[in-house]
């Protein structure tokens, strides 16, 4: 949509401010609700995201931030079809290579070259990527219903509704893309009427609580080790002094002030982990 200048300073619109252009097939409806309704869901995206990669990269990463985008045409190869419509995954290539060199243990970084053809590797990473994260973000919740999603091999679609990308925390280069056609859309706009018209007789139901409570993110800390030292010995430490501790038979793990409960310290498959919980209020 190409708006004159004149037309702009007439309805007292800036030429930098952001205008989106809408169809006559989107008039009537809440598309003006969409950001909000993809952002309510947003520490629920985040917590999927890093124990997505968390359990298969081994990496500690998180959700950086959302930007949404409305009506573009591109075609995309990797698409997924749903009962409700089709979704597509995309993945910049930079970001893409990184993960790869990350997944696989590799130190340095590579070199992001659009001119090549991209690896057998590549793109069964890629394809591991789409599936796991099309089901991060199209949840009951964001739908309104359960959807399962398969691969749609050897199509091409061109026209998209809308669109979100989002960046990871520590790569600060490359975003995922993920692109939704108009029967998907309008099943979730669907969901968004309804919620409006419902919203004063709805009521959390248990398992739904029970659901979100399960997908609530927080963080435990655990004093692993400590150890009783005088002043004078404190300030005589050096860089790569080495002190002799032992951890703790027994380890309080506390949610910010408050002690929940006490654990020891084990080691499974090379890693740290807490085992045999003691109730610190019974212990």
């Amino acid at each position: 949509m190409v708006l004159c200048k004149n037309i702009l300073k007439k309805l007292n619109i800036s030429p930098n401010d952001t205008i989106l252009p809408l169809g006559v097939s989107q008039l009537g409806k809440p598309w003006h609700k969409l950001a909000e309704h993809i952002n309510k869901n947003y520490d629920n995206f985040d917590a999927a995201l890093s124990r997505y990669f968390l359990n298969k990269f081994r990496v500690n990463t998180s959700l950086a931030n959302i930007n949404f985008t409305i009506e573009e045409n591109k075609k995309c190869h990797q698409i997924y079809s749903c009962a409700a419509g089709k979704i597509a995954f995309e993945i910049d290539r930079a970001l893409l290579l990184n993960l790869l060199h990350d997944f696989y243990g590799v130190s340095d970084t590579p070199e992001a070259d659009n001119n090549t053809e991209i690896t057998q590797t590549e793109k069964r990473l890629q394809e591991r990527l789409g599936d796991e994260i099309c089901k991060i973000f199209l949840t009951p919740e964001v739908a309104g219903q359960p959807l399962s999603m398969t691969p749609v091999h050897n199509q091409q679609h061109s026209h998209w509704a809308w669109c979100l990308s989002f960046r990871l925390r520590g790569y600060p280069q490359g975003d995922i893309t993920l692109r939704f056609d108009h029967p998907l859309i309008d099943q979730i706009l669907s969901t968004l009427r309804n919620d409006t018209e419902q919203a004063e007789q709805t009521t959390f139901s248990e398992a739904c609580l029970e659901s979100q409570l399960r997908r609530l993110p927080f963080t435990l800390n655990a004093q692993l080790v400590c150890m009783e030292t005088t002043l004078e010995k404190l300030l005589r430490l050096q860089v790569d002094d080495v002190l002799p501790v032992f951890l703790n038979e027994s380890v309080p793990v506390t949610s910010g002030d408050e002690v929940l409960f006490h654990a020891k310290v084990s080691e499974h498959q090379g890693q740290l982990v807490l085992s045999e919980f003691i109730d610190h209020y019974t212990g």
